[in-house]
Formats: C-alpha cells, structure tokens, sequence
C-alpha cells in the first residue's frame, strides 16, 4: 500500500502526460518506498514549472468535433504547493475561459476556481458543479481529484507489473472511499521506460470502464531530457465521446511568475 506523501510522489510521476490533458500536481520525492518507480518517476519530472500550448478536439457521439486551443502553465515550490492554470486562446467566443487548480501539499487540499469573460466572474467549483465538465472536455472535476487529492481514507496499491501492447508496465491502483464517486476504482498503467502513465482506466461501481485516459506512444518526444506526450485521449466509453489533446508547443522549467497563478490574475481573463 502507498499513503500519504508517497501517493504524491507516485502521482508526480503523471506530471508530463498530465500537463499534456491539462493537468499536474506536486510531490515529495523523498518518501516514496518503492526504488523502482522512485527511480523512474525522478528521471521523468521537471524540477519547478512546465508550460504548454494545446489544440484540444472534443468529440460527440454523433460525430461532431469542436475544437479550440489553450495554454497551460504549471509551476511549483519548495512548501510543496503547486498551481496549474488552463486558459483558452481560442476560438475567440470562448476565449479568457480558465480554470485555477491551487494544490496545498502540507494541508492535502485542491481548490478549482474557474472563470468566464463573459459573466466576469471567477467561482470556486463545489457540489454539483465538481461532476462536471471541465472546460467543455471529457474531463470532469472528480477525474482531476484522482490524480490530485490525497486524505486519510484513500488506498493506492503497486499491483503485479503488466505489459501494453510489448512494452513493461508498473501498475498502481487507487480507490477513494467515497459514495457520491462514479468510479470504484482507477488503474494507472505507468511505461518502465518513458516513465509516464500510458494509460488509466476509470473503473465504474458496477465494474465497467468509464473512462480512459491513453497516450499514444508514437507521438512521445523528449523535450530538455524529458520524455513528453504529444498526443493524450480521454475516452468517456459510457457516453460514447472523446477529447484528443495534442501538445503544438512546450517548455521544461521556463521562468513563471508566481503572480501568473493568482485568483487576481485569473479574473482579468487574458
């Protein structure tokens, strides 16, 4: 079993293929047990800030593609606090839209914040809102939790390695106690090689997969010594749908403001 700040460090290990479907979080590395996926999970992360620009298509079931394109910005610091910041450049109808996720390490406490240009207004996500869409993706906010949020309660396994397709996995499950989830469980297929998740699969209550979440090999490159998905999916098998996230640019520890990840900067919608 893995807890506490050695779940952290195991969800660090997400960190690039995550940024890729606009997501992060922050970690300790000194406290994970296990040397195998501590080894990998440290040749795999950047040490302070990454920064993406993304196109996204999001797909319906009957076959309609909305696109659109975004920057993404994450950065940490040493008080093991980090801040991801999503904020859609186009299309111009939609743009200034971003969500804030602001990760306290030491507390174990994410908040999302979003905001719209158009009501001019910057609101914390809670209730029925945490259910869904992020950004109008295949992502909901409960699916961010499982790669963020750690309490008490949650179990995170090393499972018997598997292979994906001919390639080596690690395998990590977790489960969040929780009677409001959609999932039972999700697994984490992390490549003993590239070091990323190469696939998670969001499991429902009854056993069925809900989501998945794959990065396509073939479009891996590594960027400053950094393995980096170019191409991430998340498929929602319940309802048909699915968003392709692809990577146009990408910087590994670029110079970030920490005033870029203020609520105060999130509202002037640039």
């Amino acid at each position: 079993m893995i807890v506490g700040c050695e779940l952290r460090r195991v969800a660090g290990v997400a960190l690039l293929a995550l940024l890729a479907a606009g997501q992060a979080r922050a970690f300790d590395t000194s406290r994970i047990a296990d040397p195998e996926v501590r080894a990998c999970a440290d040749r795999a992360l950047p040490a302070d800030s990454a920064s993406m620009v993304q196109s996204v298509r999001v797909t319906d079931r009957e076959g309609y593609v909305r696109e659109s394109r975004r920057s993404v910005q994450w950065k940490r610091d040493i008080d093991d606090e980090s801040r991801l910041l999503v904020r859609v450049v186009e299309p111009p109808d939609e743009r200034g839209l971003a969500v804030l996720i602001s990760d306290d390490g030491k507390r174990d406490v994410v908040s999302f914040m979003t905001y719209s240009p158009r009501l001019k207004r910057v609101r914390r996500v809670t209730g029925d809102s945490f259910f869904g869409s992020v950004l109008g993706t295949d992502f909901s906010y409960e699916d961010f939790q499982y790669f963020y949020r750690v309490d008490e309660r949650e179990r995170v396994e090393r499972v018997a390695d598997a292979s994906l397709g001919e390639f080596p996995v690690y395998v990590l499950e977790t489960v969040k106690p929780d009677e409001n989830s959609h999932y039972s469980l999700v697994r984490f297929f992390i490549d003993k090689t590239l070091c990323l998740p190469m696939q998670s699969d969001f499991l429902a209550p009854n056993g069925e997969l809900r989501k998945q979440l794959v990065v396509d090999r073939a479009e891996v490159k590594k960027i400053d010594g950094h393995w980096v998905p170019f191409r991430t999916t998340m498929y929602d098998r319940k309802h048909g749908t699915h968003t392709v996230f692809l990577t146009e640019e990408v910087a590994i520890d670029p110079e970030l403001s920490a005033a870029l990840f203020e609520v105060a900067e999130l509202r002037r919608g640039n």
